[in-house]
């Protein structure tokens, strides 16, 4: 015998829906207040150096969580074949208005990065500060996205925040803690790190070049 069918009428509630992990900071409120004391107002000393030796050459690469950072525009006027992602509408905007102006041609995503994949794997990523801007507790899932991001052999550049201060963002990339969120099983680090490069008081930039195995 079947039971009988419910009368129970269709709920009619919403669903419940919850702000994603990267947007527990609210980056596009900061950058319509002004409060972007992050940002630099050229490039960023590491960025031009391994542009210059040749060590970041025209490539298909990725910029998660570009922001209004010059980068991604240095890179499409090198020659490179430029993807950049970020949540803010402000920074998607500003970036495709500075490509038209200026006349240089990349994909400008606006996407939660955790809930973005790409259509083609890339041969290099320039993570400049996106992962010191996400909550701690998502860099897990984070760095296992840049490791399914590019292809084996391909290369992370990253420069993993060095602060003094309590809290963030920017948040604290503590490099023991880096080499477990970048296992030498998935990549491979440099024998050496450079020097650390000044950001800000209190705030410095471990520059590191990792391999995609």
């Amino acid at each position: 015998m079947t039971d009988p069918p419910s009368t129970q009428a269709p709920s009619t509630q919403a669903p419940q829906t919850q702000a994603p992990q990267t947007q527990a900071i609210d980056w596009e409120g900061r950058y319509r207040d002004g409060a972007t004391g992050w940002e630099r107002a050229g490039l960023n000393p590491t960025f031009a150096a391994w542009r210059d030796a040749g060590t970041l050459a025209p490539c298909r690469i990725l910029v998660p969580g570009a922001g209004r950072s010059p980068e991604p525009v240095a890179l499409a006027e090198a020659g490179f074949d430029v993807t950049l992602v970020d949540a803010s509408p402000t920074a998607v905007a500003t970036q495709r208005a500075r490509l038209e102006r200026l006349h240089v041609k990349a994909q400008v995503m606006q996407a939660d990065l955790l809930l973005w994949n790409p259509p083609t794997l890339f041969q290099a990523i320039y993570d400049q500060t996106c992962l010191c801007a996400l909550p701690p507790a998502i860099w897990p899932d984070y760095t296992a996205r840049l490791h399914r991001w590019l292809q084996p052999g391909g290369a992370l550049f990253i420069l993993f925040m060095q602060s003094t201060r309590a809290g963030g963002p920017p948040f604290h990339c503590d490099l023991g803690q880096m080499r477990l969120l970048f296992p030498e099983s998935n990549w491979i680090w440099p024998e050496t790190l450079p020097h650390t490069v000044a950001h800000s008081p209190g705030i410095a930039e471990q520059p590191a070049v990792l391999r995609a195995r």
